[in-house]
């Protein structure tokens, strides 16, 4: 959609200059400012917009966040920078699946990526046990709508995601089968995947050095120094008396250093970030970036209602 360039947006500017003003809106307030006039909710749906803020801006320092599972509630954007909140259209759900959680989500370009997760399926036997999801979902900003992408190769939730600087790809590591519905059990994994947005094709990488579920991820550096993080989660799970399962949360990390033209480098593996007896178990992790200081991401934990940076 394009502006007709008989339409002022701003009364006494250019409307090349005014395209630029309101692009640096937060998204989190287009909506409320498209029934100002005509002109400006053309223009805050348009493909110029969009443009513009790819050009000027990103959207990728925006968290989506689920209150519920997807099937029954709307997700939320909030933004961090300008502390706003935003509702987005209910992600498409299969009826025949339903507690969809552990999912990852992150914002590349006009669009937001939902990743696998958790869940339970009601063609699956037996019904109360959790299944990892393979299925990816796209919501393009500038259509408000949905689209399903390819699946990943391995069905997975808890894992740890990143998108890769500057390159059109996601990249996806570890996992597992573990809902929140319980305290600790189903798989881990090894498995470590990245997808090509261009092409909308998973491609398997080297595995992690071990089993790892719960795990954040994030990229540090740029170019030919760019290096993929994966840090804490738990591995293998031990029982109480051998009938209480519990987790063994790790305290170290592991990083893999990413060269233009291969599928990466080998994994190795870092110190204990915590000390022995210091809390390692935490809530949500999610590491976007951190506005305009590229190469730094900004980390946030979400625990029950609260957001800690």
């Amino acid at each position: 959609m394009q502006i007709d360039e008989t339409v002022t947006l701003i009364p006494g500017l250019p409307n090349d200059v005014a395209s630029l003003i309101l692009s640096f809106i937060p998204y989190s307030h287009q909506a409320r400012l498209k029934p100002t006039c005509k002109s400006w909710k053309l223009f805050l749906s348009s493909k110029t917009l969009i443009a513009l803020r790819q050009t000027h801006r990103n959207l990728s320092h925006l968290l989506c966040i689920f209150p519920q599972d997807p099937s029954v509630a709307s997700p939320y954007l909030f933004d961090p920078q300008n502390l706003a909140w935003c509702p987005l259209p209910p992600m498409p759900c299969n009826p025949h699946v339903y507690g969809l959680c552990n999912f990852t989500s992150l914002s590349i370009g006009p669009h937001l990526y939902v990743i696998g997760g958790s869940l339970f399926d009601t063609r699956s036997f037996p019904i109360d046990r959790p299944s990892p999801s393979s299925a990816v979902f796209r919501f393009d900003f500038n259509t408000s709508s949905w689209d399903f992408l390819a699946p990943m190769l391995t069905p997975r939730g808890s894992f740890a995601c990143a998108a890769v600087p500057s390159s059109g790809e996601i990249l996806v590591a570890g996992g597992g089968s573990r809902h929140t519905l319980f305290s600790a059990a189903g798989s881990r994994m090894t498995s470590v995947e990245r997808y090509d947005i261009g092409r909308n094709e998973w491609v398997a990488m080297d595995g992690l050095p071990g089993f790892r579920a719960g795990c954040a991820g994030f990229f540090v550096g740029e170019g030919e120094e760019r290096e993929f993080w994966v840090m804490g989660g738990y591995g293998e799970s031990r029982t109480i008396s051998g009938v209480f399962p519990i987790d063994e949360y790790y305290r170290d990390a592991v990083v893999m250093e990413l060269k233009n033209g291969d599928g990466g480098g080998r994994w190795r593996e870092l110190g204990d970030m915590w000390e022995e007896g210091e809390r390692v178990r935490l809530g949500k992790i999610v590491v976007i970036e951190d506005g305009d200081d590229r190469g730094h991401p900004a980390v946030f934990m979400l625990d029950g209602n609260d957001i800690f940076r």
